[in-house]
This record gives structure tokens, sequence and C-alpha cells, in this order.
């Protein structure tokens, strides 16, 4: 009887958008890079100086970038930890509490958007920010 019953996998569906960068609030100049991947396209942020915790809308520009760059923003979201969608809490850990900066995470998936703004320095979510900030530095 328990050998016809069988535990589907969970199928861990990819965001219809999402929105990755890091951020430092005690800097001159552009202290933020965000990165939207969306529809197969990689876009660069427009001109966001900080990052907003109030924000709900960031510019981006309207010029994709090259697909190997695309290849990156991908590789970087199959790396989303699955543990960061069970979060309730948006702010994780201190982030910039003393200038290690902000990793900030957006997940749009049909209407549900979610948004996390995650310590670098975070235990369990230390080395995806370590996977963060590479992506970015090689995205710029």
């Amino acid at each position: 009887m328990f050998l016809g019953c069988k535990k589907d996998p969970i199928v861990q569906v990819a965001p219809d958008r999402f929105i990755f960068g890091s951020a430092y609030g005690e800097c001159i100049g552009d202290c933020a890079r965000l990165f939207k991947l969306e529809n197969q396209k990689l876009f660069p942020d427009d001109g966001v100086v900080h990052l907003s915790y109030n924000s709900d809308d960031h510019p981006f520009q309207s010029q994709d970038l090259a697909t190997d760059k695309v290849a990156l923003a991908e590789s970087l979201l199959a790396q989303l930890p699955a543990g960061l969608m069970n979060e309730t809490e948006a702010v994780i850990g201190c982030p910039d509490c003393h200038d290690q900066g902000t990793i900030f995470i957006e997940t749009k998936t049909g209407d549900a958007v979610r948004r996390w703004y995650i310590d670098p320095d975070s235990e369990q979510y230390g080395s995806f920010c370590d996977s963060v900030r590479t992506t970015v530095n090689k995205l710029q």
C-alpha cells in the first residue's frame, strides 16, 4: 500500500522579475547598484544613488545588457536560497549598521512582490550575499 504513494517534489517556480544588488548608506556618489532580470533580459539601474527602504519603484535603464550578462544574473537567481522565501521579515540582520553594506533582493511572481534587505554578514545568507556582490562586480 505504501509503495504506491509517492511524494511529489516541490518545484520552485522562477519569479517573473528578479531584482538584486548592493548598496551602501555612508558613501559619496553612486552608492547603489541594482539590476533587474525580467523576460530573459537584464537591465541596470538608472540613477539609483541610495537604496530607500520606503521605495517600491527603482528606475532602470530601458536598454538591456548583453546575453552573457543575462547568464550571470540567471546563475545568481538559481542560487537564491529557498529559505529566503520563508522569511517573514524584510530586513534580515542589521544591514549597513557598521558600513558593511546591504544586499537587496526583490522577486515578483504573479502579483506577489517580496523584497529583502540583507546584512551581508548574515550567517544564514552570507555566501549568497558574496555571490550577489561578485555578480554585481562582474556586471559593472
